[in-house]
């Protein structure tokens, strides 16, 4: 149903509709839908991924479930939740993308490595190892939400989690039963709040033995047990500093209370699937709404090409130019623009920024004007005639500096710099100085490069006023780089200057000879910073960059090797 949230009773028109469905969190910054099929689902796969891009290093490449997986660490998605209705509501386009965000989460943490763990660790009999099975499996979904809820991500992992509850409490078979505890637990434990898991659980669930109905309290036991964990996931867990002692202390955990609980629920159902106490009948049905999701697959998977083909479209392919301009184009690697950035803090040294500009004058051009016919200021003799009659006869001299060239700041930003220090200090460097360029030039623009998925991407990371990010992260190809910022470069700009910072060598791609060759052809001047390089890395920059290459230890060596590096060869 579509009706207006503005009744237009005046003759304008309608400013905006609303649409059912579409309060969802996701309503605040998804603007690009599509009534089309296939183009809302990559639309919105596409907005997916900008997303999980948000939770972190290594958090895999999405897809949609029943489309072809091209990486080991791709992100399945199950697309039943948005199915059937386009534009996607955002209501429903929330579940999508907090089922992205926990499978992220999951992923971020090792949960992978968890399972590993717990088989070689674990030694259970099979109808007790399908039971923690499933234990570890709804535990981990807490220990992702629980980590998505120190972000507003938690917000989708909360959409996410509610449609998850209610579509197992469809399949739920009489209490009492393993899954509906777990299930009511994730519910509980999770909660954004953190004070449910605190609070006893009122128990009204109704049992039925041998034709009885009896309103014994079968989950209030084993729920205090399982909620006795909540508050280590919560802390301690989360202090640990590395990802394998977080995994090995959440196993430990999940470990120390699985026989105590195993005791009381010993001789439950687990759920549908359970093979050790459930008859037949109930696989059966689980067959038929496994073929059911198979044929939701199937549809997708007939659709797979023209999504992914919709989504590549949105960005700028450089790979093909850049081959044309190398000679051992076998080597080079995919380059593509990107738009996919979080904000980034303002890290501006002020006592930095002030030498820098004062370097910058030296190469700007001083431009001088006067305004006139001013009350105060110094005398304008050639308006001294207006003495007896307005008095403003004075005038102000104006100083203006301007760099007149095409600047272009290109940082590394792969896994070398990922290093908090570095990146930090790598941060308030690339800042400082394109801030003093930026009041010089307000034309100047500053990219960053990094690997996602054996791609080399680039990323513009100031636009209107405000600094970006992105996750350092991959190999380097800076030769790839290098030529995909040239070749951006406006034709005919004058005196194109590209500043590359850099703490490493290209290891990855091309090299940066061709780079450097396809630079001096176009006349534009390419200047490299090496930033805290090792001894190894520094030697091998000077050799691939030679006398265009100047390297940084401590910031205040910063102004002076920015001023050599400016300097005429």
């Amino acid at each position: 149903m579509i009706h207006s949230e503005k009744t237009s009773r005046d003759g304008k028109a309608q400013e905006r509709f609303l649409i059912a469905g579409e309060n969802g969190f996701s309503e605040y910054w998804r603007r690009d839908k599509s009534p089309v099929e296939i183009l809302e689902l990559a639309k919105l796969l596409r907005g997916i991924r900008k997303v999980v891009s948000q939770v972190g290093r290594n958090s895999g490449s999405v897809v949609w479930e029943g489309m072809p997986i091209t990486r080991s660490d791709s992100i399945e998605i199950d697309p039943s939740p948005i199915m059937g209705r386009y534009p996607i509501p955002a209501v429903q386009a929330d579940i999508a993308i907090g089922l992205a965000i926990r499978s992220a989460y999951l992923k971020t943490e090792w949960t992978g490595h968890v399972l590993k763990l717990a088989q070689t660790k674990l030694e259970l009999p099979p109808m007790y190892a399908y039971k923690f099975s499933l234990f570890l499996d709804i535990a981990e979904k807490v220990y992702a939400d629980l980590v998505a809820n120190r972000s507003i991500l938690g917000l989708y992992a909360a959409k996410a989690r509610e449609w998850e509850i209610a579509k197992a409490a469809k399949q739920f078979i009489s209490p009492p039963s393993f899954s509906e505890l777990l299930h009511i637990w994730w519910r509980i434990a999770a909660d954004a709040e953190q004070e449910t898991y605190k609070q006893p659980y009122e128990d009204h669930s109704v049992v039925e033995m041998a034709g009885r109905a009896s309103t014994s309290q079968p989950y209030t036991k084993p729920m205090a047990l399982l909620n006795s964990i909540v508050e280590d996931l919560i802390t301690h867990c989360a202090a640990l500093p590395s990802v394998t002692e977080r995994c090995e202390y959440r196993l430990n955990r999940y470990a120390s209370i699985f026989n105590e609980l195993l005791e009381m629920v010993k001789f439950w159902p687990a759920d549908r699937k359970d093979p050790f106490l459930l008859s037949a009948d109930f696989t059966e049905d689980v067959a038929q709404e496994d073929q059911e999701m198979d044929a939701v697959k199937a549809t997708l998977l007939s659709f797979a090409d023209e999504i992914e083909s919709t989504i590549e479209t949105k960005h700028v392919d450089f790979t093909e130019q850049v081959r044309l301009l190398v000679a051992n184009f076998g080597d080079v690697v995919r380059v593509e623009g990107n738009d996919i950035v979080m904000p980034a803090k303002k890290n501006v040294d002020n006592a930095l920024l002030y030498k820098l500009k004062t370097v910058l004058q030296l190469a700007a051009q001083r431009n001088i004007s006067f305004s006139r016919g001013l009350d105060s200021g110094r005398i304008d003799r050639t308006r001294l005639y207006r003495a007896p009659t307005t008095g403003s006869i004075f005038n102000l001299k104006k100083t203006k500096y301007e760099l007149h060239n095409d600047i272009v700041l290109l940082v590394d930003c792969t896994g070398s710099m990922s290093e908090p220090t570095k990146w930090s200090k790598a941060e308030l460097i690339y800042q400082t100085l394109f801030t003093a360029i930026h009041d010089y030039n307000a034309n100047a623009r500053i990219f960053a490069y990094n690997e996602r998925n054996e791609t080399c991407r680039i990323t513009e990371i100031f636009k209107q006023g405000q600094f970006f990010s992105v996750t350092p992260h991959g190999r380097t190809a800076s030769g790839e780089a290098i030529i995909a910022t040239a070749i951006s470069l406006k034709p005919g700009a004058r005196k194109p200057f590209i500043i590359h910072i850099t703490d490493g060598a290209s290891n990855w791609g091309c090299g940066v000879r061709d780079a450097i060759a396809y630079c001096k052809k176009k006349k534009i001047n390419l200047l490299t910073l090496g930033l805290e390089c090792d001894p190894m890395n520094k030697t091998a920059l000077s050799e691939e960059y030679g006398e265009m290459i100047q390297f940084v230890n401590t910031m205040e060596q910063f102004p002076n090797v920015f001023k050599k590096l400016l300097s005429p060869k």
